[in-house]
């Protein structure tokens, strides 16, 4: 079956990350809205990336183009990344608490653009007044228009994956 490989590592790839979400979610909540979370998603990707790139190049003897590792490691991230926003969903749309913490955490964002300068009180109100508004819940939509920036960084990562499992 042509992708095999990509699509295994990219179901495991997606159930590590499953696992992850999880074990912070009972563990502390907090850390699950944290920027820094969000971009560690990627790392979890690496070793299943990479683990694609090295079987696809033990079945060609030793050697894989770039193209192929390329293709290969970015489909294995697509499918972890189909899992991602799974979980991701679930756990933002089924948990009040989680959002509660989502609109403190933003809330103290936008309170430390304006104790730094980078916006005014008019600039502050106006966002505060949004906020309020604003039920913070993920959408459907959210994710879908979320789904291209999570790709690009994906695709960046793939090219360097990709360059030196091709070695």
């Amino acid at each position: 079956m042509k992708y095999r490989n990509a699509i295994v590592y990219g179901v495991l790839s997606g159930l590590a990350i499953i696992f992850y979400h999880l074990g912070f979610y009972f563990g502390n909540k907090e850390i699950i809205i944290g920027s820094w979370f969000f971009f560690s998603i990627y790392l979890l990707h690496v070793p299943f990336m990479v683990a694609t790139g090295l079987k696809e190049r033990s079945l060609n003897n030793g050697l894989i183009d770039f193209k192929t590792a390329l293709r290969e490691v970015f489909l294995t991230f697509l499918v972890g990344m189909f899992f991602y926003y799974a979980i991701y969903y679930a756990l933002f749309n089924f948990d009040s608490e989680i959002i509660a913490l989502q609109k403190q955490a933003s809330m103290q964002g936008m309170e430390w653009q304006l104790e730094k300068g980078f916006i005014d009180e008019e600039q502050f109100d106006a966002l505060k007044a949004a906020w309020e508004t604003d039920n913070h819940n993920v959408t459907i939509w959210g994710v879908i228009t979320g789904i291209p920036f999570r790709i690009i960084g994906g695709f960046l990562l793939s090219l360097l994956v990709a360059s030196i499992v091709k070695r």
